[in-house]
């Protein structure tokens, strides 16, 4: 069974036609890679999964079940995944620790539950010391940590991360690489990313799915042709 399932999936944006019959795979615990030029359709790929957009024809299955198409639509929070955006959307008037508290108070967990919770995303995210400050207060390096961290608070078995490191410079950006790459292994999560950076390629990926023109190819990691 799929972790993520994609069938002949198409979403136009007026008369631009963002995807085309897009069809694809994601296995349980695999890093896909969607790679391509700005513009291509990733990031709109990462919303109609993540249930933030409608696809006009085509099927979204989630773990064997079926989440958009043929009439059914079921809502982002029930879908279980976590998304980082490339802009980040932290929230400026929460404080560290309510990012995550917030996205818990959306499942039945108790309120002690919710505490030991948050500690255990505090520190798994290296940002325990951090919890009282507010975004504005945080450097580059904790607030890509603190969006992680808010997107992994309910335990998703599905990540999707959109282009989340652009704007970081090198040295930061390979630090957030090695922090992903490891959240990932430790919680065995499926991961699918967007970027147009082919050292994220090669430090994430296990498949890649080539967006250019229209054209998408599915590919093992290593040269991009």
């Amino acid at each position: 069974m799929h972790a993520i399932e994609l069938v002949e999936v198409t979403k136009r944006f007026d008369k631009l036609v963002a995807l085309d019959k897009l069809s694809f795979s994601v296995e349980q615990g695999e890093s896909l890679c969607l790679f391509g030029p700005s513009g291509c359709g990733k990031t709109t790929v990462l919303r109609i999964i993540a249930g933030l957009e409608l696809p006009d024809k085509g099927k979204v299955l989630i773990n064997g079940t079926l989440v958009t198409g043929d009439g059914v639509y079921v809502p982002p929070v029930d879908r279980k995944i976590g998304m980082v955006f490339q802009d980040l959307a932290l929230w400026p008037h929460m404080r560290v620790e309510r990012h995550i508290d917030f996205v818990l108070q959306s499942t039945r967990m108790s309120r002690p539950a919710r505490h030991d919770r948050v500690r255990e995303i505090l520190e798994l995210c290296r940002l325990t010391d951090r919890k009282r400050a507010y975004p504005g207060e945080l450097s580059g390096g904790e607030q890509q940590r603190l969006a992680l961290a808010r997107a992994l608070a309910a335990n998703p078995k599905i990540l999707l991360l959109d282009e989340p490191f652009a704007n970081l410079d090198a040295e930061l950006r390979e630090r957030m690489l090695s922090e992903v790459s490891r959240l990932k292994n430790e919680l065995s999560a499926t991961v699918v990313f967007a970027t147009h950076d082919q050292q994220e390629v090669a430090s994430m990926a296990d498949r890649i799915l080539l967006m250019k023109e229209g054209a998408y190819t599915l590919q093992a990691v290593g040269p991009l042709t």
